[in-house]
């Protein structure tokens, strides 16, 4: 008797643990969350003519490697928002620039060039440390004979490789309120590496402002609701009990915030632009629909004097605003199928085409790129 109770409660604790497991992996799916990537890409060309086999490393947030390919084009697919650095490398030929900063702020950056030179020169490389309170994402800027972008590391460590003799000035900046000692330093790459003095980051005294509003579904508050902030600074929060959320600690500049759908609502709008203008903002309100509907991203790119800042309204079957990033680019995520009215606009400009009718049906949508006059 005492064997057969063993045995059934032995079964009875298997089934219970297979029951927990499925009604766990149910709900983890019942509430994934699609969260949108972007794509890095550009072009490598030799004297205006495509270069392939050309070695392209991105470093940053994530790191990866790819090669051009007959058409000089090269890509890096899946990347999350965060910035990163493209170096290309190929033996017997220098690069203008050397490298390059991308900031990924809720777009794709379609625009990464360089132009490759054939040379015999041995190359060299510079690099130095920024010292303070913040060491990793301190954007440098290499001027003079050639030029780049890089990012220092978790050490505040950078390096510019493939540099050939010449004079230079490497200059290093982060936005937030912080200057450097000294503001840059003037070097000369003469057959040897060189390693830059020092650069030491000083904290400003600088006013911070904040972005709030609310979620509701059906006229109440809904809570745990995912949003994400892009654009002149990258992070997500929740809404609360009270469907409120809140992002502290922000300086002047242009955002996006976005609620991120689960596979049973979606929102409207589905995303909206915030600029900080020395005040803060504290009415940004979305209201959430049940759906199960499919969504989709409209893809963009503003062409012109100002690349970035540009207002992006989107209306028609749903409603969304954005504004462009350093590139030019922007991403409205979060559509669903329907037809839909892209517009840009910025104040003292016109653009041309004034808008673009788009449809979207079961995909992604590339927009036909507008130039600012």
């Amino acid at each position: 008797m005492s064997r057969k109770i063993y045995l059934r409660n032995k079964f009875f604790s298997f089934g219970l643990i297979a029951f927990t497991i499925l009604f766990i992996t149910a709900c983890a799916s019942k509430n994934n969350i699609s969260t949108p990537t972007y794509s890095i890409s550009g072009t490598v060309t030799l004297g205006g003519s495509a270069l392939s086999g050309v070695t392209i490393n991105l470093t940053g947030a994530a790191t990866a490697s790819t090669t051009t390919d007959s058409s000089g084009n090269f890509s890096f697919t899946g990347r999350s928002n965060g910035t990163y650095t493209v170096t290309p490398s190929l033996t017997d030929y220098t690069f203008k620039p050397v490298s390059t900063v991308v900031v990924v702020s809720g777009a794709s950056d379609t625009n990464i060039n360089f132009a490759a030179t054939a040379t015999t020169a041995s190359t060299y490389s510079i690099s130095g440390t920024v010292s303070g309170a913040v060491l990793s994402g301190v954007t440098v800027t290499l001027s003079g004979d050639t030029t780049g972008t890089t990012i220092t590391d978790a050490s505040g460590k950078y390096s510019f490789p493939g540099i050939v003799d010449g004079s230079y000035t490497v200059t290093p900046s982060l936005t937030g309120g912080y200057t450097f000692s000294p503001t840059n330093e003037t070097i000369s790459v003469n057959g040897a590496d060189v390693t830059v003095t020092n650069f030491t980051e000083t904290a400003v005294s600088t006013t911070t402002y904040s972005i709030s509003g609310t979620v509701t579904a059906s006229g109440s508050a809904f809570s745990g609701v995912t949003i994400s902030l892009t654009g002149a600074a990258t992070t997500s929060a929740t809404t609360d009990t009270n469907g409120n959320f809140s992002f502290t600690g922000l300086y002047n500049g242009d955002y996006t915030v976005t609620p991120v759908p689960t596979n049973s609502y979606i929102f409207t709008p589905s995303s909206t632009a915030v600029t900080i203008s020395s005040d803060s903002v504290t009415s940004i309100s979305f209201t959430a629909t049940s759906s199960t509907a499919s969504t989709y991203n409209i893809f963009g790119t503003v062409s012109g004097a100002v690349l970035s800042g540009v207002t992006i309204t989107l209306s028609g079957a749903g409603s969304a605003t954005t504004t462009t990033n350093a590139s030019g680019n922007y991403s409205l995520p979060y559509i669903v199928d329907g037809s839909y009215t892209v517009t840009p606009s910025l104040t003292g400009y016109t653009f041309s085409p004034t808008n673009v009718a788009v449809s979207v049906n079961g995909a992604d949508i590339t927009v036909t790129n507008f130039t600012e006059d």
